[in-house]
Order: structure tokens, then C-alpha cells, then sequence
């Protein structure tokens, strides 16, 4: 079949294609005046998702503007939202809302069917590329749509508003409870930094551990000085203990009375010599030369005993001391390792005051803005365009549905017309009859 042989179809059926399209229009019109009217009313939102914080003024991170429209549409559409209208309007008792929802008396059933019809009118449109949400409601009664849709719009902010600061309040409920946790533990640690000062008699800027710790190192000190002496004295001590009589004269002796004697001395013992040599032993002046040096020695000795006696005191007056400054050093060690014991011990209890004050604070400055954003009444929606009475219906729409009337005629017609041919085929052309059979054709008669 080329398009000649469709055209030639088309002609000797058209009335056949022009009783569908008539067909067609007339169910068209009555669909238009059975038909209820419908009109819509719609409300335009803008919805500021710059993400400022109403408490500091601060931006927030920056929310993706569809998915947020989206969340936003979702909500509006919620059975809460829908709940809310309904109380707002007392549409139980609306007789538009009776009539429109066909209500029965029965609360549970009522309540189902205006959730239904609200559902069912309730049209929700993001604007492209924009932060405006448009709130559309279809309904038979004009005044009754536009109603809803501000309605609707009412509800949405309130329960965005809602969503935004039921969350705040039970967060400062929750801080309100750890605060007072808080305070009191606070307490409990300050009160034991003061008992821990009181018991130990720390002030708030004692230096004790300073001073003892000098004190110590003088008593060191002290302590190395006694046992220097001692040492000194007990090796003279010793010395003079292990000096020989013929060794006097080799012997660093410090002390000025035994020096005089050892000079004394050696001069006696060379004038001895020289008389040796000079006249006998029995000679006077011999004899007196050595009567001088046996005194001499004999003072020596006793000299040296008494040194030796002194001495030998020394070591022990010395010995006491450094044994008395051991116990005292000892029990200032033990002092300053206490002290210093009660200083970390303190230094750790203030560091647990101070943590517990800085958790306290923290605490306190999230609770106070928790409290502020709880108790804001500020939302990021504001009415753009109000809805507004419909004056004409959105439906039944006569042009759409006459055009779309006669082309499903017209596409039926033709339809119907095909069928018939293929049910009853004819021969309406040159091309028919040499397609039919199979001979060109050498003239024809024209009309």
C-alpha cells in the first residue's frame, strides 16, 4: 500500500472517519457539562536556604536547594501538616468540607475522609532552578481551595518552625539536667581543694616548698663542710699518731708552738752535733747541749699529745655534728618529699577544678543558646503570593479535551476505515488492478 492507495482509502471512507470525529465531540461535551467544575488556588513560599544562624548571625554550611526543596515538599504533604488544617479550619464541621468529603457523622471515619481529600487536592510544585515552593490546592468550591492553600501554607510554617524548635528545647532540657550535674560536681571538687589546703595549711601562695628545699640544700652543704672537717682532723689526727720521733722535722706541722719547737729543736741537735766533735761526752757544755735537746723533746712530745688530744676531740665534735646534720638532712628530705607530694596532689586537684569549671562553662554557653534557639519564633519561609478566590475552573478545560476529543475521532475513524477495507477490498485504481493482476494496463477510461 503506497499513499496513493491510503488517500483513495481515506476519500471513500471519509464519511465513516467524520461520523467518528462527530462520535467522538459529542462524548467531549458531555464530559464538559457532566463534569464537576474544579478550581485551583495556589500560595507561593520562599523558602531562604541561606543557613544563617539566627542566634550569632554566622552562615551555616550551605544546603543543596533541591534536595532541601524536596524535604520541604515531602513535610508539606505529611499527615501532620494535613492534621494541622484541619484544626486550624474545624473542617469537621465546614459544610463545604461536609459536602466536598461526603461526611458521615462518625469522628475516626470524618477524620480519614478529609485526610483523603486533602491528599487528594493538595498539589505541591518546586520551582526550577528557584527557592520557591508553590502550595496548590484543587477543589469544586473556589473559596474552599483558596482557603486550603493558605491553610496549608499556615500549618507548613508552623510545623517548620515546630521541627526547628522542639529539638532546641529538648536540648535544653538535657543541658538544664547536666548542668546541674555539673554545678555540682564542681562544687564537690572545689570544696575538696579547699579541705586538701585547709589539712595540709597550703595558702593560695605558699612558697614552703622553696624555702625547704633551700634549707635542704644548706644543710647539705653544712653536712659536706662537717665531714670535710672531720676528715682534716682525723688525718692529722692520725698523723701525728704515726709520726716517728727521728721523723718530727719531715712533718708538715700547722701549728705555730710546735714549729717554734722543731726549730728549737733542730738548732739544739746542731749545736749537739758540732759540740760532739768539739769535746767529749762528759764535757759540761755537752752534757748541757743535751739536757736542752731531751727537754726540748720532751715539751714536743708533750705538745704533740696534747694536739693529738684536741685533735682526737675535733674528729668526735665533728663526728657528732655530721651525724646530727644526717638525721636533719634526712628529716628535710623527708619534708620536702611530702611537700612536694601535697604540691602535685594539689596541683592535680586544681586541674581537676579547673577541667570541671571548663566543662561547666561550656555546658552553661550551649545551654544558654540551646534556651535562645528554642524560644525564637523566626523561620527562613515567608509568604511570596497569597492565594487568591479562583474566578475560572482549572477543569473541565473545553479546549484540551475537544482537541483531544477529535483527534482520538479522527484516529479512530481512520482506524475503523482501514479495517473495513482489509475486510472488504476493492479496486480503486490503475495501481490496484496491475498490482491485482499481475497485466499493465495499455488505457483506461477517466471519470
Amino acid at each position: 500500500m503506497n499513499l496513493n492507495s491510503l488517500i483513495g482509502i481515506l476519500l471513500a471512507r471519509k464519511w465513516a472517519i467524520l461520523a467518528s470525529c462527530a462520535l467522538a465531540l459529542v462524548a467531549a461535551l458531555a464530559i464538559i457539562l457532566l463534569t464537576p467544575k474544579s478550581y485551583t488556588a495556589a500560595i507561593d513560599l520562599l523558602v531562604d536556604s541561606r543557613g544563617l544562624d539566627p542566634i550569632s548571625g554566622q552562615s551555616q554550611p550551605t544546603r543543596m536547594t533541591g534536595a532541601y526543596l524536596a524535604t520541604q515538599s515531602d513535610i508539606i504533604r505529611s499527615r501532620n501538616v494535613a492534621s494541622k488544617v484541619i484544626e486550624q479550619l474545624a473542617l469537621g464541621s465546614s459544610p463545604a468540607m461536609i459536602s466536598a468529603a461526603r461526611l458521615t457523622g462518625n469522628p475516626e471515619s470524618d477524620q480519614r475522609r478529609m485526610l483523603s481529600f486533602l491528599a487528594k487536592g493538595l498539589v505541591v510544585i518546586p520551582k526550577r532552578d528557584s527557592s520557591v515552593l508553590s502550595i496548590a490546592f484543587k477543589a469544586q468550591d473556589p473559596t474552599l481551595a483558596a482557603q486550603l492553600a493558605d491553610a496549608f501554607a499556615e500549618a507548613y510554617i508552623y510545623t517548620n518552625l515546630e521541627l526547628r524548635i522542639e529539638p532546641a528545647k529538648q536540648t535544653s532540657q538535657w543541658y538544664n539536667q547536666q548542668l546541674a550535674a555539673l554545678r555540682q560536681e564542681l562544687i564537690d571538687k572545689q570544696n575538696a581543694l579547699s579541705s586538701y589546703q585547709e589539712e595540709h595549711g597550703i595558702l593560695a601562695s605558699s612558697d614552703r616548698l622553696d624555702l625547704e628545699s633551700s634549707k635542704l640544700a644548706d644543710l647539705s652543704s653544712m653536712l659536706m663542710a662537717a665531714q670535710n672537717e672531720r676528715l682534716n682532723s682525723q688525718s692529722r689526727s692520725d698523723q701525728i699518731a704515726n709520726t716517728k720521733r727521728g721523723q718530727l722535722e719531715t712533718r708538715a706541722l700547722d701549728n705555730p708552738q710546735m714549729q717554734k719547737l722543731a726549730t728549737d729543736l733542730a738548732q739544739a741537735q746542731a749545736r749537739l752535733t758540732e759540740l760532739a766533735t768539739q769535746v767529749g761526752e762528759n764535757h759540761p757544755q755537752y752534757r748541757q747541749a743535751l739536757s736542752e735537746v731531751g727537754a726540748l723533746k720532751q715539751q714536743m712530745n708533750r705538745m704533740l699529745e696534747l694536739i693529738s688530744g684536741s685533735l682526737q676531740s675535733s674528729v668526735e665534735l665533728f663526728q657528732a655534728r655530721a651525724d646530727q646534720l644526717k638525721a636533719e638532712l634526712a628529716q628535710q628530705k623527708e619534708l620536702v618529699l611530702q611537700l612536694s607530694r601535697n604540691r602535685n596532689e594539689l596541683t592535680l586537684l586544681k586541674q581537676e577544678v579547673d577541667n570541671t569549671q571548663a566543662a561547666y562553662d561550656a555546658a552553661l554557653a550551649r545551654s544558654v543558646q540551646t534556651r535562645l534557639e528554642s524560644q525564637i519564633a523566626a523561620t527562613d519561609i515567608a509568604v511570596l503570593n497569597s492565594a487568591l478566590v479562583p474566578t475560572q475552573p482549572t477543569s473541565p478545560n473545553p479546549l484540551l479535551i475537544t482537541l483531544l476529543a477529535t483527534l482520538a475521532g479522527l484516529l479512530f475513524g481512520i482506524a475503523m476505515a482501514l479495517c473495513w477495507e482489509w475486510l472488504d477490498q476493492r479496486i480503486r485504481s490503475v495501481t490496484d488492478l496491475e498490482q491485482g493482476l499481475g497485466l499493465p494496463v495499455l488505457a483506461y477510461v477517466p471519470r
